[in-house]
């Protein structure tokens, strides 16, 4: 089995550039349009607390937000900006974890998420944590909705091989070393 740090690092081959142009086509399958100011201001509308009866904080999200995320996790929506731009959550492009990918450039980008997602923690499952343009699908520039941040998924495996060292050999998730939740 392959570890996330040998995909990632592989060059990419004719194959792979052709899984890509594969990827960016189902991205634009997605047909529910969702507009946005930006990113940024829709998943912060995910953050609206309400405190509880009983004095707790807990998350409230209106329905028409649950079924919009639905639609983006599922492949069947994607987020339009002013500029255009359409946006896409990586879960609707990647099949469950743990699961072989067939599309070379899926199995890049997954192995991007799990080397962001060991140096960024703490995540959710690293299938969807990032909205990538649908046109482009550039790991460079994508909107991470843990960190509600921009980040580059390249720079952040570069990085995490520099500092975490060599993942174990084919393990799916790699220890950052002193840290408490390992």
């Amino acid at each position: 089995m392959s570890t996330p740090d040998t995909i990632w690092k592989a060059p990419v081959t004719v194959a792979e550039a052709s899984d890509r142009i594969r990827a960016q086509a189902m991205a634009l399958l997605a047909a529910r349009e969702i507009p946005a100011d930006s990113i940024e201001d829709y998943w912060r509308e995910w953050e609206t607390l309400q405190v509880a009866p009983n004095g707790d904080v807990r998350s409230f999200f209106p329905a028409v937000l649950l079924d919009e995320v639905g639609w983006l996790r599922n492949g069947e929506g994607y987020l339009r900006l002013p500029d255009g731009t359409r946006w896409v959550l990586a879960s609707a492009r990647i099949p469950r974890e743990g699961a072989l990918h067939d599309n070379t450039f899926l199995r890049r980008l997954h192995a991007l998420l799990l080397e962001h997602r060991v140096l960024r923690r703490p995540h959710n499952s690293a299938r969807t944590t990032v909205m990538l343009e649908a046109d482009t699908l550039d790991v460079r520039h994508v909107f991470c909705t843990d960190c509600r941040a921009w980040c580059d998924l390249q720079a952040d495996a570069e990085e995490a091989d520099r500092t975490l060292g060599p993942w174990p050999g084919g393990g799916d998730w790699r220890p950052a070393p002193g840290r408490a939740d390992d």
